[in-house]
């Protein structure tokens, strides 16, 4: 487990973190412990006909704000299978410059079991700047899910690349080899990141990977017709991965639920839609 630092942070500043361990009780998923501190905080979990149990996740107030630091952990026992959701999307807020909020994301799935991790989008303020980590360590039997997407800014505020830095980090490790990494770190003050080799002048970005899974050789998802850029496919044996750039936020969305759809076949579970556990 990650333990909060003892010290009190400063004024204005919250360390909140959401812990859970889920469990297999017969054929059901049940959530055998939950840890919260504000300003994050657990829904009750929603039982899927197929067995699998969702949990939405809410942190309270406007968004991240400055000096900022949370911690979200998720265990899967063996056998059990569970679902991590955000109701809404992740707002970073402006901050002074030298500031910054921090996220880190802990899964673990036991043998057997199967753990989902599909975060709503991240929204960055002008001159925000965020560092995420999120580290997956899975048995060799278990599967795991992780999608992530990231927005350029508020786009009706003509927001786009204001933000100051936004870092994300993510591993896993199956049986403790490390099997799948992906980094991105944007300073649009630094660099020219809407250059053709970073994000090609697109708005959203989106980035996940799936354990545990063989997709069929006719498996994809093509660039919709909004334009959005995807590579959806096999890169080792119970491995898939995604990755897409695109312009428009329902479209953007639209593609990583069909991923998520031809992921669900080739586990013969029926397709979970995200949308209705959001704001």
């Amino acid at each position: 487990m990650i333990a909060l630092a003892p010290d009190a942070p400063p004024a204005g500043v919250v360390r909140g973190c959401a812990r859970m361990t889920f469990a297999r009780r017969g054929s059901r998923t049940v959530l055998v412990r939950s840890e919260v501190a504000a300003p994050m905080t657990v829904i009750r979990p929603f039982g899927l006909p197929d067995g699998r149990l969702v949990v939405q996740l809410i942190t309270l107030g406007p968004g991240l704000c400055a000096g900022d630091v949370m911690h979200i952990e998720a265990t899967t026992g063996d056998g059990a299978r569970a679902i991590v959701t955000t109701t809404a999307a992740t707002r970073v807020m402006t901050m002074e410059p030298g500031e910054r909020a921090e996220q880190h994301v802990v899964l673990h799935a036991g043998t057997d079991s199967s753990l989902e991790y599909y975060p709503a989008v991240t929204l960055p303020f002008p001159g925000s700047a965020l560092a995420q980590t999120v580290r997956v360590t899975a048995a060799p039997t278990a599967r795991v899910a992780v999608i992530e997407s990231w927005a350029m800014g508020r786009a009706a505020r003509d927001e786009y690349l204001r933000f100051r830095s936004l870092s994300s980090r993510t591993t896993l490790y199956v049986d403790g080899v490390p099997t799948y990494t992906d980094a991105m770190d944007l300073e649009p003050g630094v660099t020219d990141v809407a250059n053709a080799g970073v994000l090609a002048g697109r708005r959203y970005v989106a980035a996940g990977f799936w354990h545990g899974v063989t997709l069929p050789p006719e498996t994809g998802v093509q660039p919709s017709a909004g334009g959005i850029m995807v590579a959806f496919a096999q890169s080792l044996p119970g491995l898939a991965y995604l990755r897409a750039l695109g312009d428009d936020g329902p479209e953007m969305d639209s593609v990583l639920r069909r991923a998520v759809e031809r992921v669900s076949e080739a586990w013969r579970l029926p397709a979970i839609h995200m949308d209705r556990f959001r704001c």
